[in-house]
């Protein structure tokens, strides 16, 4: 039987302010929209590609991959200095996010890199959307669970943050990550071979 693990590539947020400042904003968002499903600090990530369910057996290709020509062919051992500000919305509230700000040209080529090394060598399929949008999901909301009648103070809240400084984002390697669903949210770990 050929087991099936679900994957993305990313890259994780661990400044522990910015994570703080994030938590602190997120929870305006919670006493608004009680129903909405934070991300946890923990699981806060800038998704490179989502790999979905993928056969166990191409994840150490995968990893060797990454670790070759991202980590050490682009980063090089260098740490970049990223930042988060301001926040918005995708799809009338249903992902929440915060922008990323910084050399967004050097992520567009890390994601090229990846799309086009992952397709040619593995055969996994390129994402339809070729111009990457960095940004780092908060929280989901499905349309069902919108508290309609706080509506317009959700979108106060999103207009007063929209060029908020969240703090730093600090990079120095792309990592491929397991998900585990679960009742109570992800459980993300890393994948290494």
């Amino acid at each position: 039987m050929i087991k099936m693990i679900r994957a993305f590539i990313a890259i994780e947020l661990k400044d522990p302010k910015t994570l703080d400042n994030i938590q602190t904003f997120s929870s305006r968002i919670k006493q608004n929209q009680p129903r909405v499903k934070l991300v946890k600090p923990e699981n806060l990530h800038l998704t490179i590609k989502f790999l979905g369910d993928i056969k166990e057996e191409l994840a150490p290709q995968i990893f060797s991959f990454i670790k070759d020509e991202i980590n050490l062919k682009m980063f090089k051992g260098q740490t970049l200095d990223y930042s988060l500000k301001g926040v918005g919305q995708f799809n009338k509230f249903t992902v929440l996010w915060i922008m990323m700000k910084g050399d967004i040209q050097f992520l567009q080529n890390v994601k090229e890199t990846v799309e086009e090394g992952l397709y040619t060598g593995l055969k996994i399929p390129k994402d339809k959307r070729i111009q990457f949008k960095p940004h780092l999901t908060i929280g989901r909301l499905r349309k069902e669970k919108i508290d309609y009648k706080n509506l317009t103070s959700l979108k106060n809240i999103f207009n007063e943050n929209n060029t908020r400084d969240f703090g730093p984002f600090t990079i120095n390697q792309v990592k491929l990550k397991k998900s585990v669903l679960t009742p109570q949210g992800p459980i993300y770990s890393d994948l290494k071979y």
